[in-house]
């Protein structure tokens, strides 16, 4: 027994080593058996993945808050004191809506005493007066041409119209000719001329008829001397006399001229080319009394130049106020936001691009819009720092649930989306210059170098464009040997 006990004892004492020995030798073997394979030794496993169709979508996610699209301040054109407040702060207004009035009690008088100024200028009494006043302008002008061809002889008299209308005609053709030169205004000129110069031969030559024929016939005063004989005696009229009717007959041509432009003006409302005349200016100036008077009213009276929201009121009833800002509208339309995001983000934040709304208030709804501005400089506070931007809302056929102006949202900038794209794996890039890069593409158990064309990229993939397929195989990262 204690024989046996001994040997037992001697065993487990050396166990420990003659452990360590088998496993050494058992390790030995394995080392040999895998050195004398070939395959294992050429190349270790790769990773492989296969090209398959999906989407990628680049998005940035910002908060905003509903601000006004606009903020109009509204003031009277003139001071005065208020006297009627028709808004509240909150209360959505029209376009054109009336919001606030002055006293207007003298301008509305104003406006009455020029109104009835021009109903009495305008009267069928003053219509009757200025058709009287044309008639007796008419006659005038007869009586001037009549005395004239007379004093002259109907000849000489239609000699000298013929000769002024042809000297209008030149100037006219000569100022034409400055203001516009060419071959046919100097052509114009000349035919012109040729006009003027055969109407001062025709005049002379009647001048001569004048003296030799007229004169004698009319203006021969025959008398008798002492002794019986009969003598004649010349006396047309003095150059004094003529200039005298010519006078009297331009004056005719301008008081029936200024008679039809008025008359015209009263029955008809038009006013012709160069019109004058001290009624047409009376009529003209008690007009603008009229307009006057009526801005002077509706300077008195603040009227809403677009739809909104009042956001403030710095006036009250009785106030004497000048013309500066007194009340606030916030134009609400279109919806807009003022979105930050996080300035990791900046490049997917530009002006154009397309996102996607969801209000806190109203989380069930989800609106779209566009990104309209991009402040450059990055907002820097205390713990962050932002980019921050202008979004509009596209309600056209999404409606709008009216929510109020400060409203929180959460906003994802689509800065970019592709559907059933080839889809490769950034790691699989093997070297990517611009829109172009290589893979490793595995077919029948070899690789070979692919080049490709790439386009959109997030973290995880990117678009292949043209270079593979569907169901090609590429290589995850490097060759191993």
């Amino acid at each position: 027994m204690k024989q046996q006990d001994g040997r037992s004892f001697v065993f487990i004492k050396y166990w420990p080593i003659v452990a360590a020995i088998c496993i050494g030798l058992t390790g030995f073997g394995i080392f040999r058996l895998v050195k004398s394979n070939p395959e294992t030794d050429s190349m270790t496993t790769q990773t492989t993945s296969i090209i398959r169709t999906g989407d990628i979508r680049l998005t940035a996610i910002g908060s905003g808050t509903l601000i006004s699209s606009a903020e109009v301040e509204l003031g009277f054109k003139n001071g005065g004191v208020v006297e009627e407040i028709l808004v509240e702060t909150g209360d959505e207004v029209s376009e054109g809506e009336l919001l606030a009035r002055l006293d207007d009690d003298d301008l509305e008088v104003q406006l009455e005493i020029a109104e009835q100024n021009l109903r009495e200028l305008t009267s069928d009494a003053a219509v009757a007066a200025a058709a009287l006043e044309l008639a007796e302008a008419q006659k005038a002008l007869l009586s001037a041409e009549s005395e004239l061809s007379f004093l002259l002889s109907p000849y000489v008299f239609k000699a000298e119209l013929r000769l002024q209308g042809a000297q209008d005609k030149l100037q006219a053709a000569q100022k034409d000719a400055e203001l516009n030169p060419s071959e046919e205004a100097d052509h114009r000129v000349m035919n012109a001329q040729e006009v003027v110069d055969n109407a001062v031969l025709s005049l002379a030559l009647n001048w001569e008829t004048y003296h030799e024929e007229y004169v004698p016939g009319f203006f021969n005063f025959r008398w008798r001397d002492q002794y019986g004989f009969w003598h004649d005696y010349y006396d047309p009229p003095s150059e004094t006399e003529v200039d005298v009717v010519w006078a009297e007959l331009a004056t005719a041509e301008a008081r029936v001229e200024e008679a039809e432009a008025y008359l015209a003006v009263l029955t008809e409302g038009v006013v012709s080319e160069n019109a004058s005349g001290s009624q047409l200016t009376e009529l003209d100036n008690t007009g603008e009394e009229v307009v006057d008077a009526q801005e002077n009213l509706e300077a008195s009276r603040l009227v809403a130049p677009s739809s909104g929201v009042i956001i403030d009121i710095d006036m009250q009833i009785l106030d004497h106020v000048g013309t500066g800002s007194v009340l606030t509208i916030a134009q609400l339309e279109p919806p807009t936001l003022e979105v930050s995001f996080d300035e990791r983000d900046w490049r997917l934040v530009k002006e154009g691009y397309s996102v996607e709304v969801i209000f806190d208030a109203f989380p069930e709804k989800t609106y779209s819009g566009q990104i309209v501005f991009v402040d450059p400089s990055l907002l820097t506070t205390q713990n962050s720092t932002t980019v921050n931007a202008l979004v509009e809302l596209d309600i056209a056929n999404t409606g709008w649930a009216n929510l109020p102006l400060g409203s929180a949202t959460s906003v994802e900038v689509i800065a970019g989306e592709v559907t059933n794209a080839l889809l490769l794996p950034v790691e699989a890039l093997q070297e990517q210059q611009g829109n172009t890069g290589s893979v490793l593409l595995m077919e029948n158990g070899e690789v070979t170098q692919q080049e490709v064309e790439l386009g959109l990229r997030d973290v995880i993939y990117v678009e292949v464009t043209s270079g593979l397929s569907a169901g090609d195989v590429v290589v995850i990262g490097n060759l191993e040997y």
